[in-house]
């Protein structure tokens, strides 16, 4: 509802980082992302929009721009693309590549894969304030674990639960807690805030951009229902949980639960010739 590409989480965890770009004389924006990327769609569109030039750097040097809808679409809207072996890849984090990307491209500013930084973390706090209740949980889908960080950051006592969408996805814990641990720098008070975080590891159905023909049609079978369209990638895997977890009694009935649709519909195009809407 933000914005048809910029939209849900994306818009809040990039917020920040693109007022640091305008504030300082920065020459582009360079982030990272996997093939089906909903953070590199947004960064896409919000430097077109912004007229801040973009390059994305992308796992997977067997892919291209016409890979996918998500890529091309990227694409089109003025970002440039640089395909990297997934070792490459691997080295997003180490300084001494961040400075072989200076050196190649300039000043630029670095945002971290999924807007997984600090700024992300508090643009993200900032939803809680668009709630007129405080839930007793909030369920997200989580890829790198930003969106529980911020959440976990603006609440006190509300269960935050974590749907990593990817396989294995445990580690995210520990990726919250530091981000955590680097805005409050108290790890007294980290470690309460931990308390209410709830980790749904069983819900990925298969990894990263990996579905199921059962979540497919729980994703027509939602819409017919509601309107509402989840994505197989993301969102619908985060609802899945939720239903299961109603199922199996770790909902009370008597709860108040909020399901944040972090957006990122673009991923659908790829599923559309197996969809109702």
């Amino acid at each position: 509802m933000i914005h048809p590409e910029i939209s849900g989480n994306k818009w809040r965890k990039l917020r920040l980082n693109f007022e640091k770009f305008k504030h300082g004389k920065y020459e582009r924006i360079v982030t990272f992302g996997g093939a089906f990327s909903n953070h590199i769609a947004a960064v896409a569109a919000l430097g077109k929009s912004e007229n801040i030039p973009t390059l994305g750097i992308i796992r997977g040097d067997e892919l291209n721009a016409e890979s996918n809808e998500t890529l091309s679409r990227a694409m089109y809207n003025g970002m440039q693309l640089k395909f990297v072996s997934r070792d490459e890849y691997a080295m997003r984090y180490e300084r001494i590549y961040h400075e072989e990307l200076r050196n190649e491209f300039g000043n630029i500013l670095l945002i971290e894969e999924g807007g997984a930084n600090h700024l992300g973390v508090l643009g993200i706090a900032d939803c809680i304030k668009e709630l007129p209740f405080l839930p007793g949980y909030i369920y997200t889908a989580a890829g790198t674990g930003t969106t529980a960080a911020g959440l976990l950051l603006a609440t006190e006592k509300t269960k935050i639960v974590s749907v990593p969408v990817l396989k294995n996805g445990g580690f995210l814990k520990d990726e919250i807690e530091r981000m955590l641990q680097l805005i409050l720098f108290d790890e007294d008070l980290t470690q309460e805030k931990m308390q209410f975080l709830q980790m749904e590891t069983d819900f990925h159905f298969g990894g990263y951009g990996k579905f199921t023909t059962e979540l497919i049609n729980f994703i027509n079978e939602t819409y017919q229902q509601y309107q509402i369209k989840f994505d197989q990638i993301y969102t619908a895997k985060m609802l899945y949980a939720f239903i299961e977890n109603i199922k199996s009694g770790k909902i009370n009935s008597n709860s108040t639960v909020v399901l944040l649709h972090t957006g990122g519909l673009q991923g659908l195009t790829s599923i559309k010739d197996q969809l109702i809407f």
